[in-house]
């Protein structure tokens, strides 16, 4: 029997769970020979038993297989103990920065996080793809892949305490012999998203058997394809009850904050309150005005006049414009190649040498919409400056009709008497027709990111046996590096576009040549041109001459490069015979450093370029940070008793690792399990796992980095925000309203006077105020070098229960249950904004309130969320910090069937997860504890959101002959909105009902060389469910229900089909 036959039958008797799909069924092997065992990922002992401690779960290449997608992370997260990361859908993500990698493959165990669980690679640690320290999957050679072992109750103490939610362990075929090839490709059923891979090994002995060598090559080509090119993305954009997909709207607009235009001469319609003053008002290719929102009675406004024959845009059931992004990717292509070199040699019967070497490149594209010219990537244009007819009569029409406040040097002007105890005087309106006005655009073509991976590295070691003894030794080092560089297009220069732009005529006729003026004039410069100008209310018939494009545009290249070397010493066996077996110890010692450095593109690098950027894309600043860590491990494996009534065996599992880091100092992880096998078909395991995860480089070492992100505070300034620590001082938005309202009122005027406009605050709050309580901020993150490490307290029990039967039915009967709790206290996390502001705004966060309202506005929280010139909210200042706390609770089950029936046989595997709890809070002792089982959760403390109450995962395969057919089956039930778990109440606002996945897979066994397989994913070619519906929107007051996809949880892509190949020599 095949040492890979072997492994399986003895894996299904032990109690490691085995995830087989349309397989024979496996049954113990009582002739095993000991030379054919391995050890299990959770321990660095070697046990005879192959049984784990903690939950387990193996996957061999058969789940690897059966699947159109050759994406290891995809084929992993429809495991229950994993949570989507990053996955082939973020098409959208454009910007790489120091702890974002575009395009990356990540995966989470138990959702508490990619920087909590530990990929490894034969047992040790893969070469990080960024300042995270997180591997990217897709960097590891494929056809290399013999299994995937996953430990997901904790195991610090054996690998190290970033293991806080477990390991992923990439198992390498090892002493391969022969050659074996192939191939797989697919495709979906509207013929897009093509996918194929070829990859093979060979290996062979030498040296009569002493040595083995192998080599392994792989390629994968995944094609893009479109959400444009699926009717139910179709289906979303044409709904008139959902707003649009598309954040910015394309076409050209203007804005005039503070200048109040007269919107009946262009728009006769206009009835009830008319538009907010300070909305944008769009044109289409001939001129025509248009507005995207309704008034409270639901008028048009114009935007019946909306290019609606365009799918871009629609009209909704409010009376607005909403717009969708056309051009979004589906899933995104990727082009990868990997070679996997291992050579291993007996030197005599107790030392030998071993070598591998890995390298992989991956190349991802992602895109996103055309850079916006909005808000503060705009520019300012002097009406005065254009010539007559050069914009659309009705924008001349709207610019001359507007109306502002009187404002210093204005004859109509009231100044102030100098008295703080008397109320600024009403200023009164005057003509505004003259003053500059804003544009609002999207700009020309789709922002896009190449994104390029290489990844290479090189392990060398001895290891052998000491004579005499059952000790097995390991001495290694290894060395990677994973370089990533991003070039960005679709990019454009914001000083170079404003300066264009607020030429006269939009700088039709430009030239410009730079370093002018004595003592240079011109030298070494080059010159600028711009023909046609930029007008873009009323561009050129065919099109934007190439000199403007040229002159404004700004192709990013940005470089990352990730080092890390690791020297490692490892021996294990057995001490000495005890009444009840052999005590096992293993000890070890280790040394790693890593060193990461990002250049950005100096356009976006902080600091550098502070007289222009990047329009559309975050300044950044550059890292270029190290550590290192010297560790010492020890483990013992105790029998304790044996051989008596009710106990078979009864062993104790102890181990304990010290690790010294050069940027937090000394950390304790350690560890305490026990098995019990009460007979040969019962067995209880469970146990301690104590973890101080220190925090990752990313954390530490960040520069400012800016962000577009969520806010589901809203702003607090506004009066009609129903937060309890907004400026809502009458409760119009929530019952009794904010009692210290006024005082934040007062507070967040000195802080809109501080921005340098001494009108901001009027300009504010005669606006019209938001009530709500969600929208998106432009926090900036850096990182934090006081932070200290967290602490994770991680228990476990379960049993396995192997078939006590000898009938058919029930003798291939097999089940584990487990139950798991981690509790991490002082939690490493990213500062949400809605903290960051409750933080500057509640009285119970801040101290600062015990004094004047000028010490409030001073103080640093509230310098963290300064006001911008408008007097809304800037840029959010946030940081790492040690505030959290997060408790995760619940219940693996898995069960293994299998029988004869009829001619074949027949299996089932269920693989499922029930969620006890989810709770964490950002400010652990300060805000309660929110339990988030069964909502979408949070991404506070850097959880990963899509908390279900429970996940199934269950296979059926019939195997006849030569050949299987099996069907799987994935299941999520409903889940709620997050807001419901804050607020304890049901909302309007629905999340997602429940889901049901079916996929078929078969093979057939040409001959013994030749295996044939084919699949179908999305069997029935299920829709992905709409959530995100406000329930309670009324139509009438210019509300929308909404809805939306969710394409990480959820297959958007249907039915697709694979055929693959393996041919073995």
């Amino acid at each position: 029997m095949s040492n890979k036959r072997v492994f399986k039958a003895l894996l299904l008797a032990g109690g490691a769970s085995t995830f087989a799909i349309a397989t024979p069924a496996m049954a113990q092997d009582e002739g095993a020979d000991e030379q054919d065992r391995i050890v299990i990922t959770g321990s660095r002992i070697q046990r005879q038993d192959f049984e784990a401690n903690s939950p387990f779960v193996t996957i061999d290449e058969s789940l690897l297989e059966s699947s159109s997608t050759a994406a290891i992370e995809s084929n992993l997260n429809r495991l229950p103990q994993f949570v989507p990361a990053q996955t082939p859908t973020a098409g959208g993500d454009i910007q790489p920065t120091a702890t974002n990698t575009p395009g990356a493959a990540t995966v989470s165990l138990r959702g508490i996080g990619t920087n909590r669980n530990l990929v490894l690679i034969d047992g040790r640690r893969g070469t990080p793809g960024n300042a995270s320290g997180v591997v990217d999957i897709s960097t590891i050679p494929s056809a290399a892949i013999e299994r995937v072992e996953v430990i997901s109750g904790g195991a610090s103490a054996t690998y190290g305490a970033d293991a806080v939610a477990g390991v992923t362990n990439f198992i390498l075929k090892r002493n391969f012999e022969g050659l074996e090839l192939d191939a797989q490709a697919g495709i979906t059923q509207e013929g897009d998203n093509f996918e194929y891979q070829l990859s093979g090994i060979m290996g062979a002995d030498f040296a009569d058997g002493r040595g083995n060598v192998s080599l392994a090559m792989s390629m994968n080509t995944r094609e893009a394809n479109y959400q444009r090119d699926r009717s139910w993305y179709r289906d979303l954009w044409a709904d008139p009850n959902i707003g649009g997909t598309q954040f910015f709207i394309p076409a050209p607009g203007f804005s005039s904050a503070g200048n109040l235009p007269d919107y009946t001469t262009v728009f006769p319609d206009a009835a009830g309150p008319g538009l907010d003053p300070s909305t944008t008002v769009y044109f289409t290719p001939d001129g025509t005005p248009f507005t995207i929102g309704a008034n409270g009675t639901g008028q048009n406004f114009g935007n019946g006049n909306a290019p609606l024959d365009d799918p871009a845009y629609k009209q909704t059931i409010a009376g607005g414009i909403g717009t969708n992004n056309t051009n979004l990717y589906l899933i995104l292509p990727l082009t990868r190649y990997n070679a996997f070199a291992r050579g291993n040699y007996e030197i005599n019967d107790w030392i030998g040498v071993f070598g591998q070497a890995m390298f992989s490149h991956v190349e991802t594209y992602t895109r996103n919409e055309p850079g916006p010219a909005v808000n503060g990537w705009t520019v300012n244009v002097d009406p005065t400056q254009l010539s007559d007819g050069i914009l659309p009569s009705a924008m001349e029409t709207l610019l001359a009709s507007r109306m502002r406040s009187a404002r210093p040097g204005d004859a109509e002007y009231i100044p102030d008497d100098g008295n703080p105890d008397t109320p600024p005087p009403t200023q009164p309106m005057v003509s505004g027709a003259a003053d500059p006005f804003t544009v609002q655009a999207l700009l020309f073509d789709d922002r896009e990111t190449f994104t390029d991976v290489t990844t290479y590295s090189l392990t060398g070691g001895l290891e052998g046996y000491i004579p005499g003894t059952s000790f097995a030794w390991e001495a290694f080092v290894s060395h990677g590096i994973s370089s990533t560089y991003a070039k960005q297009t679709g990019i454009y220069s914001l000083s170079r576009f404003q300066e264009i732009m607020s030429a006269p005529d939009f700088g039709a006729g430009y030239s410009s040549t730079g370093n002018q003026g004595p003592p240079n004039f011109g030298f070494g410069a080059s010159t600028g041109t711009c023909t046609s100008g930029l007008n873009l209310y009323n561009p050129p018939a065919g099109g934007f001459s190439e000199d403007c494009l040229e002159a404004i545009r700004a192709d990013l290249k940005n470089r990352g490069e990730v080092t890390q070397t690791i020297a490692e010493m490892n021996i294990s066996g057995g001490l000495f015979d005890l009444p009840a077996g052999e005590l096992g110890i293993a000890v070890g010692a280790s040394y790693r450093e890593m060193q990461y450095e990002f250049d950005n593109d100096t356009l976006t690098t902080a600091g550098r370029s502070f007289q222009d950027q990047a329009l559309g894309i975050y300044p950044s600043g550059n890292v270029d940070a190290a550590f290192d860590v010297h560790e010492l491990y020890g483990e013992l494996l105790i029998p304790v008793l044996s051989d008596i009534p009710g106990i078979q065996q009864l062993n104790l599992e102890v181990g304990g690792r010290i690790s010294d880091y050069s940027t937090t100092g000394t950390s304790y992880t350690y560890k305490i399990l026990g098995d019990w096998e009460v007979t040969d078909w019962l067995r209880f395991r469970g146990g301690f796992n104590r973890a101080e995860r220190a925090p990752n480089i990313g954390e530490l070492f960040l520069a400012a980095q800016q962000t577009f992100g969520g806010n589901t505070a809203g702003d607090p300034c506004s009066l009609a925000n129903p937060l309890s620590f907004s400026a809502n001082q009458d409760g119009d938005a929530f019952a009794g309203g904010n009692a210290n309202g006024a005082r934040v009122e007062a507070v967040c005027r000195i802080q809109m006077e501080a921005s340098g406009n001494p009108n901001a605050d009027e300009d504010f709050y005669n606006g019209v105020q938001s009530s709500a309580t969600g929208g998106f901020a432009f926090p900036t993150t850096i990182g934090n070098p006081n932070l200290v490490p967290e602490t994770a307290n991680t228990w476990t029990a379960g049993f396995v229960i192997n078939s006590p039967f000898a009938g058919p039915a029930l003798e291939r009967l097999r089940l584990s249950v487990d139950w798991f709790s981690i509790h991490v206290k002082d939690a490493i996390g990213e500062q949400t904004v809605g903290i960051a502001l409750q933080q500057c705004y509640d009285p119970a966060l801040n101290p600062a309130w015990e004094g004047s309202n000028e010490d409030v506005a001073n103080s640093q929280f509230c310098l963290n969320v300064p006001r911008n010139g408008t007097g809304a909210l800037g840029n959010v200042n946030r940081t790492y910090v040690n505030n959290g706390e997060f408790k995760i609770e619940g219940i693996d089950v898995q069960l293994d069937w299998g029988m004869d029936v009829g001619p074949g046989t027949l299996n089932v595997n269920l693989i499922g997860n029930y969620q006890l709890d989810f709770s964490s809070t950002a400010l652990a002792g300060i805000l309660p504890l929110v339990d988030y089982v069964g909502t979408l959760g949070t991404g506070e403390n850097g959880l990963n959101t899509g908390v279900y109450e429970y996940r199934l995962l269950a296979n059926v395969g019939y195997a006849i002959g030569p050949a299987t057919i099996g069907l799987q089956w994935q299941h999520r039930p409903s889940i709620e909105d997050a807001t419901e778990a804050l607020t304890g109440a049901p909302t309007p606002t629905t999340g997602f009902p429940s889901y049901n996945l079916f996929s078929l897979n078969s093979t057939y066994s040409v001959n013994d060389a030749l295996n044939l397989r084919f699949g179908v994913d999305n069997l029935f070619n299920k829709r992905p469910p709409l959530g995100n519906i406000n329930t309670a929107a009324d139509p009438s007051l210019g509300q929308l229900s909404g809805g939306s996809y969710n394409a990480t949880f959820y297959d958007t892509n249907g039915r697709r089909f694979y055929l693959g190949a393996n041919l073995q020599f």
